[in-house]
């Protein structure tokens, strides 16, 4: 029958999922979206005025510009 191209029914229940190049950008696009929010945590930390990520800069509501207050070391 295979010189036909058919396959015996249940032929791809034998054989276990394979690694294509699909699934391997895929876990490399993850990696990199984890640095990538690894990287932003640590640079809102550094510029955040009192060090945590998630706290906001001030605003000046006159001007509607934040007020940048670097860290000191």
């Amino acid at each position: 029958m295979s010189q036909f191209g058919m396959q015996m029914p249940g032929g791809q229940l034998q054989r276990g999922p394979t690694m294509n190049i699909y699934t391997g950008l895929l876990a490399l696009a993850v990696v990199g979206l984890i640095a990538a929010c690894g990287y932003m945590y640590v640079q809102a930390s550094k510029l955040s005025p009192t060090g945590q990520p998630w706290e906001l800069q001030k605003v000046n509501e006159s001007t509607k510009r934040a007020e940048i207050e670097f860290p000191r070391n």
